[in-house]
C-alpha cells in the first residue's frame, strides 16, 4: 500500500513536470512586441496568445498562474499604468478589462475610503467625485460601485458605519450609469415584483405568466442574448455574469 501511494505520487509529479515542459516549450516561440515595457504583460502575453489559438480569445481564467496574471494587467489598465501601445494591443487581441463591479471587488476598502477622504479635503465636493476619475480611476470606480450597490446592501456592517461616519452622500447628482446597469436593474426590478425571496434569500417566482410575458419582450431577449455572447467571447466580466445569474424566473445562459 505505502509502495502503491509513493508510485502515484511519483506519477502525478512526472505529470506535473511533463505539463510544465511542453507548456514552457511552447509558449517560448511566441515572439513578445518590442514595445512592451511591463514585467507582468511581456510575462503573460505568450499564454494570452495561446488560449488565443485554442479558445479565441485571450482571457485566461482564473485558476492559473496565468490567470492571476492576466487580473493583475485589468488593474494595470484601470490604473492607467501600461501605455499607449500596450493598451492598444490589449484592445486589437480583445482582451476583456475590469469593469467597474470587478474594481470595487478587488480594491482595499480602508485604502480607498482613506484615498476619498483625502478627494474630499482638497475640493469638497460632498463626495461627488466623477465616475472617470483620471488622477485615480479606481477611486471614481469604487465610489460609483458604493453608490450602485447602496447604503443598505454594503457588507460587512463595520463598512457602512464607517461611510455613515464620514457622512458619505448616497445620491449622486452627476449624470452617469452605465449601458448595462440601465438594462439590468429595470429587469431586476420587474421580475423580483414577480417573485417572493425565500428564507435563503433566493427569489422564487410566484407569478410564472408575467414572467414569461416580460422575458418574451423584443428588447429583453435581443438585450440577454447580447449578454450571453459578449460571455462566450470572453467580454463579460465575472461580477456581471454573477448578477444576471441572480434573476429570477430563467438561466441566461440557456437564451
Amino acid at each position: 500500500s505505502q509502495r502503491s501511494h509513493s508510485t502515484a505520487s511519483i506519477t502525478l509529479q512526472i505529470g506535473f513536470i511533463l505539463v510544465n515542459f511542453f507548456t514552457t516549450e511552447a509558449f517560448s516561440n511566441v515572439e513578445i512586441p518590442s514595445f512592451i515595457q511591463s514585467p507582468v504583460l511581456e510575462q503573460v502575453y505568450p499564454a494570452m496568445m495561446d488560449h488565443i489559438k485554442h479558445y479565441g480569445n485571450p482571457n485566461v481564467p482564473l485558476g492559473t498562474t496565468e490567470g492571476k496574471k492576466c487580473k493583475t494587467i485589468r488593474r494595470l489598465a484601470f490604473q492607467n499604468k501600461l501605455n499607449e501601445e500596450e493598451m492598444e494591443l490589449l484592445a486589437s487581441m480583445n482582451f476583456r478589462l475590469n469593469s467597474f463591479e470587478d474594481v470595487y471587488e478587488e480594491a482595499d476598502f480602508d485604502e480607498c475610503l482613506t484615498r476619498l477622504l483625502v478627494y474630499e479635503e482638497e475640493f469638497k465636493t460632498n463626495y461627488q467625485i466623477p465616475k472617470k476619475y483620471h488622477p485615480d480611476p479606481e477611486l471614481g470606480a469604487w465610489v460609483t460601485m458604493l453608490r450602485r450597490i447602496g447604503r443598505d446592501h454594503i457588507e460587512p456592517e463595520e463598512r457602512r458605519e464607517k461611510l455613515d461616519a464620514i457622512n458619505f452622500t448616497w445620491v449622486n447628482t452627476r449624470k452617469c450609469g452605465s449601458v448595462f446597469m440601465k438594462n439590468f436593474r429595470p429587469l431586476k426590478e420587474r421580475l423580483e415584483a414577480c417573485s417572493k425571496m425565500t428564507e435563503d434569500g433566493i427569489w422564487e417566482v410566484v407569478d410564472d405568466d408575467n414572467v414569461r410575458a416580460i422575458l418574451e419582450e423584443e428588447e429583453v431577449i435581443h438585450w440577454v442574448r447580447a449578454q450571453k455572447l459578449a460571455a462566450e467571447k470572453g467580454n463579460l466580466s465575472e461580477s456581471r455574469c454573477d448578477y444576471l445569474d441572480q434573476l429570477p424566473g430563467f438561466n441566461w445562459r440557456d437564451c
